[in-house]
């Protein structure tokens, strides 16, 4: 694999798994627009390039989300090993990891249906479209009541079925779970910032599923400076983009990244319609 491939792709990982624009939907559309065929007849370099690239983006989400994590998760073990009290920052902290389940257990049982799904690149046009307006139009007329701490159970059942929508190539998990958690009344920032939260789970539990597979068919020849380059690539921007849509939802709405959505789409559409 080119090493120039690789940073493209790290690159691409890293800025749409947290903005809402579909990082599923990127990986599938750049390199098919590009003619790229690095993985062809070789699922075993695209299995482990998999790996490093979400290891990236679970590296950068950390980075900036520290805080976060770390009061979130040292409620959690201390409520659950008896050494502290269920404190609503312990009972968040679960709530997280449940929003995953649906998701985790809808992406294993039907792991090859939506793989095949993913290589289809009009679902991925549409899906971009859909989500997008959808997205767009939540945001702009919820109401913004509720912040992280409000995270209760009913609401975990909503996001963590809201997760399963953002399996389908095109949808974007993180911009599946902005709009759930927006038309459940949670602020803007607050919205965001669960979401991410979510994502660490997910995010964590995706690369160690694909490491099975890495295992079992063993670790391709020769591909070490590109899976470092690509997972560092997928970090720093991955950082980055999580830290400028923190900022973003301060002032700005969701408009731009929809009509981002619709163009890419409609280039998607008409590459496909001239083949």
């Amino acid at each position: 694999m080119p090493i120039f491939h690789a940073i493209v792709l790290g690159v691409v990982q890293g800025l749409t798994e947290f903005i809402p624009v579909s990082s599923s939907g990127h990986l599938e559309a750049v390199p098919w627009l590009l003619g790229w065929k690095d993985f062809a007849g070789d699922p075993r370099l695209e299995n482990t390039f998999d790996v490093a690239l979400h290891l990236g983006t679970l590296v950068g989400c950390l980075i900036s989300l520290w805080s976060d994590v770390s009061r979130y998760s040292k409620a959690g073990v201390k409520a659950l090993t008896g050494r502290g009290k269920w404190t609503n920052d312990a009972k968040v902290s679960i709530l997280i990891i449940a929003t995953a389940v649906p998701a985790s257990l809808f992406a294993v049982s039907l792991e090859s249906f939506l793989l095949k799904q993913g290589e289809r690149i009009g679902i991925i046009a549409t899906c971009l479209i859909i989500f997008g307006v959808a997205l767009w139009q939540v945001d702009k007329r919820a109401p913004a009541k509720r912040v992280v701490t409000d995270l209760s159970f009913r609401h975990t059942l909503g996001l963590g079925l809201g997760q399963c929508l953002a399996l389908l190539p095109g949808a974007s998990r993180s911009g599946v779970a902005i709009t759930t958690a927006r038309s459940l009344g949670y602020e803007r920032t607050g919205a965001v910032r669960l979401a991410f939260l979510m994502g660490l789970p997910i995010i964590a539990g995706a690369a160690l599923f694909r490491s099975v597979g890495v295992v079992a068919d063993g670790m391709p020849p020769d591909v070490w400076p590109a899976l470092l380059i690509g997972a560092v690539a997928s970090g720093v921007t991955g950082w980055l983009a999580l830290r400028t849509m923190l900022n973003w939802v301060h002032s700005r709405s969701y408009l731009g990244f929809a009509l981002y959505r619709i163009l890419f789409a409609t280039v998607l559409l008409g590459a496909l319609t001239a083949q």
